[in-house]
């Protein structure tokens, strides 16, 4: 079996073509999870457990220039701050979105095109479609990627813009700015194999999202 740092290192020689064969593949499928979609080539080239160790990778942290150090995750915690309820605002943005800052974040804001984790609660007319903090598994995509992956829409990708790393908002989306008059519904995954939420039509949606890191991606 292959050690965690031979994975590496050889998951580092075929990454610039996880896009082309990964990433490239979702679009075209336009499948529901972009997890499986950056883990479906190294599974293919390593197996499942190569597979899993690259995404535990993304979502814990560990080596070299892929992902945060464990000084740059200090750094950013470091910067963290908690809002007060007393201190905390409702933003509006000209496209009809809301977010109030719950957490500042101390990190790094996401780039189109790198690597997050996020972790969110989303509901939809106040029912739960989505909870992967209650899961124990946050959702890992390219950032700006299309299709919109894991319940992640255009509403939340404005507000995500705007943070860094280690925060957390609540946020309103608009149903013209979430999933429209089609509605959604997050099918099960290899990784997430219980998911199954459903967001009806024309459904407001509410989230608590954090963004719990940000990472430059395979080069």
């Amino acid at each position: 079996m292959l050690s965690m740092t031979c994975l590496y290192n050889q998951t580092v020689k075929v990454a610039a073509t996880v896009d082309k064969d990964g990433f490239e593949e979702t679009k075209a499928k336009r499948q529901a999870d972009s997890t499986d979609a950056i883990s479906s080539f190294l599974t293919r080239r390593f197996g499942i457990a190569g597979g899993l160790a690259w995404l535990g990778f993304l979502a814990v942290g560990s080596l070299g220039k892929q992902l945060k150090t464990r000084w740059e995750v200090a750094e950013a915690e470091k910067g963290t701050q908690e809002v007060t309820s007393t201190a905390q605002v409702e933003i509006t943005l000209p496209s009809g979105v809301r977010y109030t800052d719950l957490r500042v974040g101390g990190g790094q804001s996401p780039p189109r095109g790198y690597l997050v984790v996020v972790d969110y609660v989303g509901k939809a007319n106040g029912i739960v479609f989505e909870d992967t903090k209650l899961r124990g598994k946050p959702i890992v995509y390219f950032f700006g990627g299309r299709p919109f992956t894991a319940g992640m829409c255009e509403g939340t990708e404005q507000v995500l813009a705007t943070m860094k790393a280690g925060g957390k908002r609540r946020v309103y989306v608009p149903a013209s700015l979430g999933f429209g008059s089609q509605g959604a519904v997050l099918r099960p995954t290899e990784h997430v194999p219980d998911k199954q939420g459903v967001v009806p039509p024309n459904s407001d949606l509410e989230y608590e999202i954090e963004l719990v890191r940000v990472s430059i991606p395979p080069s």
